[in-house]
């Protein structure tokens, strides 16, 4: 059986961001180009970010240093939200799945 160490939130929360550019960069460069913005990469990632920081202050947590329970709350906002921006619901559980295991080895 595999040992995990535990991680930061910040690990976690940056997990979080990843699962979100994976599942939807493509989305949000596609929108970004249609209204004329920039849609490099790096401009996607920049979109994440402030979905995930506007998330944690809608949760009432800090993004510069999630807890246990902020990532909780943002974790599950934004599997919601990933649904209504079209993911399979097999891929939210898959990335839902992780973080939450990822966020109950926290310390």
């Amino acid at each position: 059986m595999a040992r995990y160490e535990p991680e930061s939130g910040a690990v976690v929360r940056d997990a979080l961001m990843r699962c979100l550019a994976t599942e939807h960069g493509a989305l949000f460069a596609e929108q970004q180009r249609a209204v004329g913005l920039d849609a490099s990469d790096q401009a996607v990632a920049g979109t994440i970010e402030g979905m995930v920081r506007l998330a944690f202050q809608q949760v009432g947590g800090d993004f510069d240093h999630p807890t246990m329970a902020s990532l909780i709350r943002v974790t599950n906002l934004l599997a919601e939200r990933s649904l209504q921006w079209g993911a399979s619901a097999d891929t939210v559980f898959a990335c839902h799945t992780d973080l939450t295991r990822r966020i109950g080895m926290l310390s």
